[in-house]
């Protein structure tokens, strides 16, 4: 079995998935190219140029193929790494986090329906100065890692300018998410 035909059983859609996009574009440049059994159907000047064609392919795609597989290792072997994110939070739930000895986040609220980590300082510094500061009259940056193998289950998305990077986790994955976190949650900023 390929990698390209393995994406559909790993990640909720392989055409947006950075690395399985570049499975799938291989797959599709070759699908008519003889492997396997089928080679011995073929004429010896037939698997001639079939063969020239996969090594122009290979030559083309070699760096990009290999890199795809590294991320694909490092995001689906359990425990292997961990990515590292980021969340602006208000002073009520720096509380919560810290009563947790700095291990997980707190459950959502009724009108919480997602968890919002984000995947980058800079956002999440917006956020606490820029909002968490005229709610609660303080903001903080807490950092974090989360289980590589565990977060590939989501999508970061988009929700503004290229900074503007998160991903939505639903209130009921929060416990599943929270023990995936390696280490311990720590402040990095604080506005006020």
């Amino acid at each position: 079995m390929t990698l390209a035909a393995l994406a559909h059983e790993v990640v909720p859609d392989w055409r947006s998935d950075p690395d399985f996009v570049v499975f799938g574009g291989l797959a599709s440049k070759t699908d008519h190219l003889p492997i396997g059994p089928a080679r011995k159907n073929w004429s010896a000047e037939a698997l001639a140029r079939a063969d020239a064609e996969v090594e122009a392919i290979a030559a083309v795609s070699r760096a990009q193929v290999r890199e795809a597989c590294e991320h694909v290792i490092a995001r689906f072997s359990p425990g292997a790494q961990a990515v590292t994110l980021y969340r602006p939070v208000g002073p009520k739930e720096l509380q919560l986090i810290e009563a947790s000895e700095w291990r997980q986040f707190p459950p959502r609220l009724p009108d919480q329906p997602i968890f919002y980590p984000v995947t980058n300082e800079a956002y999440a510094v917006q956020i606490a100065r820029d909002w968490n500061v005229k709610e609660n009259g303080a903001g903080f940056v807490t950092r974090f890692r989360v289980n590589a193998y565990y977060l590939s289950r989501y999508r970061v998305q988009q929700v503004g300018a290229a900074i503007h990077t998160e991903y939505w986790i639903p209130a009921e994955d929060l416990a599943e998410f929270n023990q995936s976190i390696v280490g311990l949650i720590e402040v990095i900023a604080e506005f006020r």
